[in-house]
């Protein structure tokens, strides 16, 4: 569906740092990780749409935005024409997290004009997606660890994630709590460990081996770098399956992942390139054989194009993005039945706080 705008339209971005609230979770990368770049744009008849992006580089991602891209967007240019002109060599990083947070905002403004929401316009493949939610933060002691899994459990979800190779715990003590959390989970849901890049190849190898038994639905983004070749030795003893892509920035590097035996994909459309390139990098692995889900937050934008595009695949929530997802949404999505069901409002289906934002602009 080409989302190019009929005419000209203005781009503004900001940045902005979400701050806690009574009983959110505490940090485990920094303050930082609730940094994010908010774009608008805006069309001649004053519809707007939001896109974002993440928290890396946020200054240099809003300047260009800001900058290059709200000059070249001041007349209608398709998406794959301005990428080749800001980004003729196809690098990645700041360039694509710009073109990234645009495409989500293209696509909320043609779904403000259309009256459809992102998923709609994308074919409607299913009206809700299964849900892991990422709530095993490296601050949780192991028995409010395994409390908090199995409250969501409890609650419906299909699998929970809990994040090792944090706050300075060996292999053996990661290793640990996440039997700790099977043995109160019980077999059936899925429990995926999520290594955050992490590990040296050694001590992944070491993890995989230490959980061969769990069961594990995926071991997430094991290794430093997402180095595939680390990760095609991994894969290759076959101790659990992995999972890597969460904020990848080109199609070749997804497939590399692929040929490196990561068997599930994680496309996050505020990073990949935006919903368009998400959807592409999934069809590609799905063709390959592999699972897709896409990780890293932002559940507000991916669960419209996983439920828009695909038939299958679970949508992460992310407990610790609550703070940023109640600044855009007035109710933010809400585990229902184990599902995250997509609302019929139009485009993306966003009500941002323009008070709350401002007072929390950097």
């Amino acid at each position: 569906m080409d989302i190019t705008p009929a005419g000209p339209v203005r781009v503004t971005a900001s940045v902005h740092r979400a701050g806690a609230a009574p009983g959110d979770p505490v940090p485990y990368a920094g303050e930082d990780s609730f940094t994010f770049v908010r774009v608008q744009v805006r069309d001649g008849d004053g519809v707007t749409g939001n896109g974002f992006t993440g928290r890396f580089l946020a200054a240099e991602v809003a300047h260009l935005l800001n900058g290059a891209v709200a000059e070249a967007m001041a007349q209608p240019v398709p998406l794959p024409d301005l990428m080749r002109r800001l980004n003729p060599r196809g690098m990645t990083g700041v360039v694509v997290s710009a073109l990234s947070a645009l495409d989500v905002a293209l696509w909320d403004l043609a779904g403000q004009r259309s009256g459809q929401s992102v998923a709609a316009m994308l074919g409607a493949q299913r009206p809700a997606a299964p849900v892991h939610v990422t709530c095993g933060f490296p601050a949780l002691e192991t028995d409010a660890l395994v409390s908090a899994c199995a409250s969501e459990v409890a609650a419906g979800a299909a699998g929970v994630k809990v994040l090792v190779a944090a706050k300075g715990r060996s292999v053996e003590e990661d290793a640990g709590r996440l039997r700790a959390v099977r043995a109160a989970i019980g077999s059936g849901p899925d429990l995926i460990a999520d290594a955050n890049c992490g590990w040296d190849l050694d001590s992944a190898r070491a993890f995989a081996r230490a959980v061969a038994d769990l069961d594990l639905a995926w071991l997430e983004e094991p290794v430093r770098g997402n180095d595939r070749h680390a990760l095609a030795a991994l894969s290759t003893e076959g101790f659990v399956p992995l999972g890597a892509g969460q904020m990848e920035q080109g199609a070749d590097r997804f497939d590399l992942l692929a040929e490196a035996g990561v068997r599930v994909i994680q496309p996050n459309a505020v990073f990949a390139g935006g919903i368009g390139a998400a959807v592409a990098a999934a069809r590609v692995a799905l063709a390959r054989g592999c699972a897709v889900s896409p990780a890293g937050g932002w559940d507000l934008v991916n669960l419209h194009w996983m439920c828009g595009a695909l038939e299958g695949g679970a949508v992460e929530l992310h407990r610790a993005q609550g703070r940023i997802a109640r600044l855009l949404m007035a109710e933010p999505p809400q585990m229902q039945n184990g599902v995250l069901k997509v609302r019929a409002a139009p485009g993306l289906g966003l009500r941002p706080d323009e008070a709350a934002l401002a007072a929390c602009r950097v």
